[in-house]
Formats: structure tokens, C-alpha cells, sequence
């Protein structure tokens, strides 16, 4: 009897390895498919949406025109069409300008952010992004639920183990083998369910990853380079580590503001080096760069993250932020 005890365990643990080896050589495989970059530099924009989706990109764009006089961010998180601004050649900030004229003028920070964010001009950007092969494409990665289930199947039926064979008694060296057995493998199967199922979520290929990697080499976080051109100086940090490389505490508080009418958080909370999510209802910051692959990546691998906040309150997981999201 012991020792089918620890013939199951270690079939349950064989099961767990040999499932989760699967899973992260699959996400390899489509992340590197994915991948058709051929180099050159990108845009802020195009940053920003890999960096932290759309509310990372609203917030880039919103970043740059009010630091290039195209509008005006008022107490209370107002922001307001400068008269006489002219057209940007960038979609995402002529969306803004658009929206704000279509609003005579004035908007509140978050209705702009949803309006911009829900766009046509961002589904372009997510498009183009695709096309470059820097965003796995859509269902790439459905296949691997089934994976994901027998992972936390076999997990489940290893607790169970465990906890049937602390109750039948450990009454012989091979039964504790039995039960450490299939302890490991109920720890190392849930351990890696969380990390796989969370990795799953993010939407970048290995050549988004790099791009990202290599960006943000070149604007190491917290600098300021002495440059008047605001795409370099302003847009890129922005986008690569949130509103708070804006080097303005004022502007970057009413960015950040919260969103009364809708409970949302106004700014996006990219996560990374501190472990946050998205606060938004319209996107997963951890779906992108500033969120899963700043955590530990897919498959081991790891990647720098951020946070888009201007200053307050931490933010949780992926689900939302409990209080408007700040600092950074």
C-alpha cells in the first residue's frame, strides 16, 4: 500500500512538471511566431501601447499636448482646448483635440480618457502594432486553457492526496515520502497555474518585449535629458514609466485624477516594479509591458515594468484601484 502511495504522488508530480514545461515552451513559440519586427524607431504612442495599452497612451498624448500648448489641464482635472491650437499630425493627440472640440472645448479628464481611449485613432495604433508583429495576435494564445485547467486539476487532486494521506496516518518512511511528494507537487502545480494564468493575459511578442527592453535603456527612468524636443524628453519616459516622468507634480496630479462619475481610476496604473494593475474598465495594463512582463515575464523571462500614477493611493492586481492612483 505505501508504496502505490508513492507511485501516485509521483505521477501527480510528473503530471504538474511535465504540464507546465508544455505551457511555457507553448507561450515561447508564439510569442517568437509572432514576432515579424524589422527595427527602426517607434513613436510614443507606439511605446505607450506597449508599455500600457490605451489609458497609457491617452495619458502620453494628454501629457505631450499639455506640455506643448495644445491644451489646458485646470484645477479639478478639466481640461480644456487651447484657441487657436493647431491639427497634430499624430491620430492619438488629434483624437484628443477632436473629442475635447466635439465637447465645446472642455471635457473632464476621464470622460476625454474613455472617449480617446475607445477611438478610432487607438484602434489603429493596436492595428499597426500588430502588423509589426509586436502584439501576439488575437486567440493566439486561447489554446493553451485546456493546459491550464489540467494544471489546476492536477494541482487540486494533489491537496487532496496530501490531505488523504495526513489523515490515513504516516505510519512508514515511504508514506511520508508519499505525502512530501505530493505536497511538492500541489505547491509547485498552484505556484505555477497563478504565474502561467496571469502570464497568459499579456498580449506582447518577443519582439515587443526587446523593443521595450531596448527603450528603455536608452530613457533610463528618473532622467532629463536637455533636449526642446518634447517627443524625446516628455513622450518616451511618459510612455515607457507613467505620468509621474512629466517632472510637473501639479500637472501630473490633475492627469492622475479620479473619476467621480464612474468610480474608475482616471490615470492608468501600469504595473511592474510595484505589482499594480490596471485600474481602468477599459484595458489591462497588465497586458501589456508595464504589467505581467515587469512581474516575471512569460516563460521566465522578465522585462522592466512601470506605474502610470501621479501620486496617492497603491493600486491592486488587475482588477482596480482602490483609491485614485498617484505618485509614481
Amino acid at each position: 500500500m505505501d508504496i502505490v502511495l508513492v507511485v501516485i504522488a509521483a505521477i501527480l508530480l510528473v503530471v504538474v512538471l511535465t504540464t507546465t514545461t508544455a505551457l511555457s515552451a507553448e507561450q515561447r513559440r508564439v510569442r517568437n511566431a509572432a514576432a515579424n519586427y524589422r527595427g527602426g524607431p517607434l513613436s510614443p504612442y507606439e511605446l505607450a501601447y506597449l508599455a500600457g495599452g490605451p489609458l497609457r497612451t491617452v495619458n502620453t498624448a494628454l501629457g505631450m499636448l499639455a506640455k506643448g500648448g495644445g491644451i489646458r489641464v485646470s484645477r479639478g482635472a478639466q481640461v480644456s482646448l487651447v484657441a487657436g491650437a493647431p491639427p497634430s499630425p499624430d491620430p492619438v493627440e488629434q483624437a484628443v483635440l477632436d473629442a475635447l472640440a466635439a465637447r465645446s472645448g472642455v471635457s473632464p479628464v476621464g470622460e476625454l480618457r474613455r472617449a480617446v481611449a475607445d477611438g478610432e485613432a487607438m484602434n489603429g495604433l493596436r492595428y499597426r502594432l500588430l502588423g509589426m508583429g509586436l502584439l501576439v495576435p488575437d486567440g493566439a494564445l486561447a489554446g493553451m486553457g485546456g493546459r491550464l485547467n489540467r494544471l489546476v486539476t492536477v494541482s487540486v487532486l494533489a491537496a487532496i492526496f496530501t490531505i488523504g494521506t495526513l489523515v490515513i496516518g504516516l505510519s512508514s518512511g515511504l508514506t511520508v515520502v508519499a505525502m512530501l511528494v505530493g505536497a511538492l507537487a500541489t505547491v509547485l502545480g498552484l505556484s505555477a497555474y497563478r504565474r502561467q494564468k496571469r502570464t497568459l493575459r499579456n498580449v506582447l511578442s518577443r519582439a515587443g518585449h526587446d523593443v521595450l527592453d531596448s527603450a528603455r535603456r536608452v530613457h533610463v527612468r528618473g532622467a532629463r535629458p536637455a533636449t526642446a524636443d518634447l517627443a524625446f524628453a516628455i513622450g518616451a519616459p511618459v510612455a515607457l514609466y507613467g505620468l509621474s516622468e512629466l517632472d510637473d507634480p501639479a500637472l501630473t496630479e490633475e492627469l492622475a485624477h479620479r473619476d467621480q462619475a464612474t468610480g474608475s481610476v482616471g490615470g492608468a496604473c501600469g504595473g511592474g516594479s510595484g505589482g499594480s494593475g490596471d485600474g481602468s474598465s477599459y484595458g489591462d495594463s497588465s497586458s501589456y509591458g508595464g504589467g505581467d512582463i515587469g512581474s516575471g515575464g512569460w516563460g521566465g523571462d522578465s522585462g522592466g515594468g512601470s506605474s502610470d500614477s501621479g501620486g496617492g493611493s497603491s493600486c491592486g492586481g488587475g482588477g482596480g484601484c482602490g483609491g485614485g492612483c498617484g505618485g509614481g
